[in-house]
């Protein structure tokens, strides 16, 4: 789940990763953010984005849903995308592509392994959401700067088939053009939410994820302004390390050897 606030007249953008595992109420009840979609659909998970992040301001103005087959076609319709990876996949318990570390071209499937792939990592989910930051981020750079403009309309035409949104195709091809060009490495900002998982997340037998609100509410101001969110790149609020896309292509260090979440 990520929030992203586009900008196409400065031509920037920010993607801010939410952990499915989040705490949150609604409709009074104490639930998982990722099951508000079970409650409500996309009217409930932009309601819980919405409280979460904006105490219940209507700021979220879209919606993108994509499934795991929806995000290999898109990627494959594209031509694959280059990417380092910065941490090796290798989990066939779970998925059937291992990834070794370093710069490569990955097509469709190899691009959703990598954004997959959690538990083989000490700080689980949060390594994960990382490797989606760079997955989109290395998606964004392919169509903004190396697709043939002249494709674009075609391209989205057949990737609406496999998105569920409130963006028509036109919509999308607007700004995709207006964002032409832009400057992915240095331009898009990249965090995910200040929040941790301890033994003191665990509520009732169930393993919740926890926010630092006052750091949340600090980074969405910031957000909100167009600046650089200054969000922490894995689990906990510390914000002293990579903040770019470019940044975390390139940098694993901010890995924690944390407690694993599931």
């Amino acid at each position: 789940m990520i929030l992203a606030r586009i900008d196409p007249t400065e031509k920037s953008a920010s993607l801010i990763s939410i952990p499915r595992d989040t705490m949150v109420v609604y409709n009074g009840e104490t639930m998982k953010i990722n099951a508000t979609h079970a409650v409500n659909g996309p009217q409930g998970v932009v309601e819980a984005v919405n409280d979460l992040c904006f105490n219940g301001e209507q700021k979220i103005s879209h919606y993108a849903e994509i499934n795991f087959e929806g995000m290999e076609d898109l990627i494959d319709a594209v031509g694959g995308i280059d990417l380092e990876a910065t941490e090796e996949v290798d989990d066939p318990e779970h998925l059937d592509i291992k990834i070794e570390k370093g710069f490569q071209h990955m097509d469709g499937a190899t691009a959703l392994t990598y954004a997959r792939c959690r538990y083989t990592y000490a700080d689980g989910d949060f390594t994960r959401m990382r490797h989606q930051r760079q997955v989109l981020s290395a998606l964004a750079k392919k169509i903004l700067n190396d697709l043939d403009p002249a494709t674009i309309m075609g391209t989205v035409e057949e990737l609406s088939k496999v998105v569920i949104t409130t963006l028509g195709v036109q919509d999308i091809v607007s700004v995709a053009n207006a964002m032409r060009g832009m400057d992915v490495e240095n331009d898009m900002y990249v965090a995910n939410v200040p929040s941790y998982a301890d033994e003191t997340t665990n509520v009732n037998g169930v393993s919740y994820v926890f926010v630092y609100e006052d750091k949340l509410a600090e980074m969405m101001q910031r957000l909100d302004a167009g600046e650089n969110p200054e969000g922490p790149q894995t689990m906990g609020e510390d914000t002293s390390g990579a903040s770019t896309a470019g940044d975390i292509m390139t940098d694993s260090s901010s890995e924690t050897d944390g407690e694993g979440v599931e």
